[in-house]
């Protein structure tokens, strides 16, 4: 956010002053993101192509360098994207989300199988949605210390639960809690733990 040389208003985004329509100064921050941005998008941009040089030039073909190209392309998606967006969440957390996926989907058509649907699919989105549980839990939060980690552990013990789901019910046809309980035993005591710790410190506040 810049303020207005002239009149003083801050303005979110846009070159003119929405007050007294003076130009803006550049943002440096969004300026410095912008070029992280495009730095290691190249950089991404240089090992995908090094990759499918080497692959080439042994092979005669593009066969392992895709697994590299696809991987470089979900990187910056993950790092590069949110930078250039950090602004609009509405934009750059559903792109972080389906991305994984669609790199997994993409992952599975070149190197074969059928494993995307039964196996990937679910762990990914039991992921998402942990992830997503913890984040707002996070924003709805009127003050922020120990509980911050609290709701963390939270979202990791449900994805560990469910990917043992997952992935039970895929070997042998039926769900079971042997790793994931005893990760639920351990995380969840400490959890409660932190948010009575962020209790006390809220009474002394």
């Amino acid at each position: 956010m810049s303020s207005c040389p002239k009149c003083g208003a801050r303005a979110e985004g846009g070159s003119t002053c929405p007050r007294c329509g003076s130009p803006l100064p550049a943002d440096r921050s969004a300026t410095a993101l912008s070029l992280a941005s495009g730095i290691f998008g190249a950089v991404c941009g240089i090992s995908a192509s090094i990759g499918l040089i080497v692959d080439y030039s042994k092979n005669g073909a593009f066969t392992w360098s895709r697994v590299g190209l696809l991987s470089c392309a979900l990187a910056w998606m993950l790092l590069g994207f949110p930078l250039l967006s950090y602004r609009r969440p509405r934009i750059f957390l559903p792109v972080m989300a389906t991305a994984p996926i669609a790199y997994l989907w993409v992952l599975e058509i070149i190197t074969g199988g059928s494993w995307f649907l039964p196996l990937a699919l679910p762990i990914a989105l039991a992921g998402i949605g942990s992830a997503a549980f913890s984040v707002i839990l996070c924003a709805k939060a009127r003050r922020r210390g120990p509980n911050i980690a609290a709701f963390i552990l939270f979202g990791g013990t449900l994805a560990c639960i469910a990917v043992e789901i997952v992935v039970s019910l895929r070997l042998r046809g039926s769900p079971s809690f042997t790793w994931s309980a005893i990760v639920a035993v351990s995380a969840l005591p400490l959890a409660a733990l932190l948010l009575g710790i962020q209790h006390r410190l809220r009474q002394r506040s």
